[in-house]
Parts: C-alpha cells; sequence; structure tokens
C-alpha cells in the first residue's frame, strides 16, 4: 500500500493517530485527502492517510482498473488489518501513541471502519464516519445481478475522469460469502465509541442510512451537517485548506471535538 504519514512539528508527543480511509471510487491523493493534515496537526494529532491494494490508483488517477475490478470488501478490510499492524509495530519509531489509534471512513471507507473495529478492537480506539454507507449493497443497486453473473464483469460509470470502471463478479461473491460484513450488525455489536457525521443534501448515500446507523449502535453520536453533499462541499482537484467549505470546516471541528473527549 501507498501510505502518507503526517506527524506534527510541534509538541512531544507520542502523538494520537487518525487514520482515513477513501470509499469506493477515491483515494490518498483525492480532493481534500491530502491535506486533512494541515488541520488536524494544529491540534498535535497525526495523520495516515493510504491508498487500498486494489484501489486502481498505482502511479496516477485510476491507472489500474484490472485491480480496482478485484476490490473486494474482504481485501479491503485485510488492508486495514495490515496498516493497524504496521502502526502498532511503528508506534515507538515514529513517536505515535499504540493506545491511541482512531479510524476515519468516508463513505465505503466508513462501513469498512465500522467492520473492522467490530472485528478488530485491539486497533480501535474511536471511529468516525463520514457520509458512511449503511450497506455495502447500495453501491451495487443498479446493477443487473443475472447479466454480472453470467458475464462474470460488469461496469460502473465515473463521471469526473469518463471511464467506465469494471467489477468482476467475484465482488458480489465475496460480500455474499460474509454475513459477518454487515454494517448495521457491525454497528450494533461494536464496542468502540463511533461517530456519524452526514449532509442532509447527500446525493450518493442517502442521510437515511447513516441514521440507520444511528439508531443500530446505541451509545453512538451523530451530527447532520446542514447542506453538505456526499464530498461535504468539495472536490477533485483541491488546492489545499482554502478550498475547504464550511461543511468541511466544521465536518473536521465536530470530528477534532470527539477525538478530545474522554470515554
Amino acid at each position: 500500500m501507498a501510505v502518507d504519514l503526517f506527524i506534527p512539528e510541534l509538541g512531544d508527543g507520542p502523538f494520537p493517530v487518525l487514520v482515513y480511509a477513501h470509499g469506493f471510487k477515491g483515494f490518498k491523493d483525492w480532493g481534500y485527502v491530502p491535506h486533512l493534515h494541515e488541520f488536524f496537526e494544529a491540534h498535535n494529532t497525526a495523520v495516515v492517510t493510504f491508498n487500498h491494494t486494489h484501489n486502481g490508483v498505482q502511479s496516477r488517477d485510476f491507472d489500474d482498473l484490472e485491480r480496482f475490478a478485484r476490490n473486494t470488501i474482504t481485501q479491503e478490510l485485510r488492508d486495514l488489518e495490515s496498516l493497524g499492524k504496521w502502526l502498532k509495530q511503528e508506534c515507538d519509531t515514529y513517536n505515535l501513541n499504540a493506545d491511541s489509534l482512531n479510524w476515519l471512513g468516508h463513505s465505503r471507507g466508513g462501513a469498512n471502519v465500522i467492520v473492522f473495529a467490530s472485528l478488530f478492537p485491539d486497533f480501535v480506539r474511536k471511529a468516525i464516519t463520514w457520509a458512511p454507507l449503511g450497506d455495502y449493497r447500495h453501491l451495487f443497486r443498479q446493477m443487473d445481478l443475472h447479466a454480472w453473473k453470467e458475464t462474470g464483469r460488469c461496469f460502473i460509470a465515473n463521471q469526473r475522469t469518463g471511464q467506465e470502471m469494471p467489477l468482476d463478479y467475484v465482488i458480489w461473491e465475496d460480500l455474499e460469502a460474509h454475513e459477518d460484513y454487515s454494517v448495521q450488525a457491525a454497528a450494533r455489536a461494536l464496542g468502540r465509541p463511533l461517530l456519524i457525521l452526514h449532509g442532509d443534501q447527500d446525493q450518493a448515500v442517502p442521510l437515511e442510512q447513516g441514521q440507520a446507523l444511528h439508531q443500530a449502535c446505541l451509545h453512538s453520536l451523530m451530527q447532520v451537517m446542514e447542506g453538505a453533499d456526499h464530498t461535504f462541499g468539495c472536490s477533485h482537484p483541491c488546492a489545499g485548506p482554502e478550498d475547504f467549505s464550511e461543511a468541511l470546516w466544521l465536518t473536521m471541528d465536530a470530528t477534532q471535538s470527539f477525538l478530545e473527549e474522554d470515554m
């Protein structure tokens, strides 16, 4: 995996860690992601961003679609486990707090963080989700499952790049084979603090999905971000914090407040 680690220049440490997990058609250099550390470092928090091994980005914007075609939920959870183990092992090397590994996931990454925190609680202090999927199947709601199975591959459009992105049927088979990939069930069983931030103008993942997760996890906190869309008013490319929307600033503020709370 390509991993970026941003460590605060000031402060003594060891620093708490916030790991950002990107979504379905995301990557570590999309939009606001490579600039998040500029906000959280000011609060003495180290930030980790990364590309999933099969997210379709090797050196530039979606240049390996054959990997993307085989990007299963199992593979992404393995990526998170590998990253969690690496952080635990290297905390002393980078002056990080091994007892304060916090995970922030956007969209599909939010669903991943909830399931990961349920399956691997030793790697998670707190879980934060921005516009989380309440059910992985939402990603494939427009697919003809019969045709997908018959041909072994279907395609989904990337409106930003104009690419037709392939999806192999193994992705659906993997999802169907794992009952423990129910995001709501994972939220219900979650033994870690959970924050859900979801925009009321989200057209990609309806607000109701975040609300369902909040209802499933009785100890979770939820804040509806008024006027915010799926990417909290930001797009790609993004020059830096000067391009951040008010919705994103408020979302980051809420995230930092949650990280600082004693629970």
